[in-house]
């Protein structure tokens, strides 16, 4: 099985749609056997999703994605882990010990992982909110501009 992390000064690069490479690493019987770095292309992101594919990667852990680049990647067959954040090899013992959920590897303020699948995948609350994402407004109550 084939996994791929985009990587920066040896953590998970913070944004997937910009990242210029992934370290690849190969499991086999749930152990590691290969790492290597492949660039990504940076022209589009139907041309990321190809590169993913042409690497048959299986399994994508990052940061923020679009919800547009996230989608593409999972039709085509590819089950991402977004919203991480650590250096490298804490992420991939995390992953490996189906940890990766625990609040230390969620980029700040993603506290709550379950939100991410109900809510359109996207980060909540604290300094991750950006305008025209879902946040809360002043009074705690679920604001729902997209």
């Amino acid at each position: 099985m084939r996994l791929a992390i985009p990587t920066r000064n040896e953590r998970i690069s913070p944004v997937f749609d910009s990242a210029g490479q992934v370290l690849l690493v190969d499991f086999e019987e749930g152990k590691e056997c290969s790492r290597c770095v492949a660039p990504l292309p940076a022209d589009s992101l139907a041309g990321r999703v190809t590169r993913l594919k042409e690497l048959a990667v299986m399994v994508l852990i990052c940061g923020g994605i679009s919800r547009t680049l996230r989608q593409m990647i999972e039709a085509a067959g590819i089950r991402v882990f977004p919203w991480t954040a650590g250096p490298v090899d804490g992420v991939l013992e995390a992953y490996r010990q189906r940890r990766l959920h625990e609040a230390q590897w969620l980029m700040p303020g993603c506290s709550d992982p379950e939100r991410l699948e109900l809510e359109g995948n996207q980060c909540h609350g604290g300094s991750a909110a950006r305008p025209g994402r879902h946040s809360r407004n002043p009074k705690g109550d679920p604001d729902t501009r997209r």
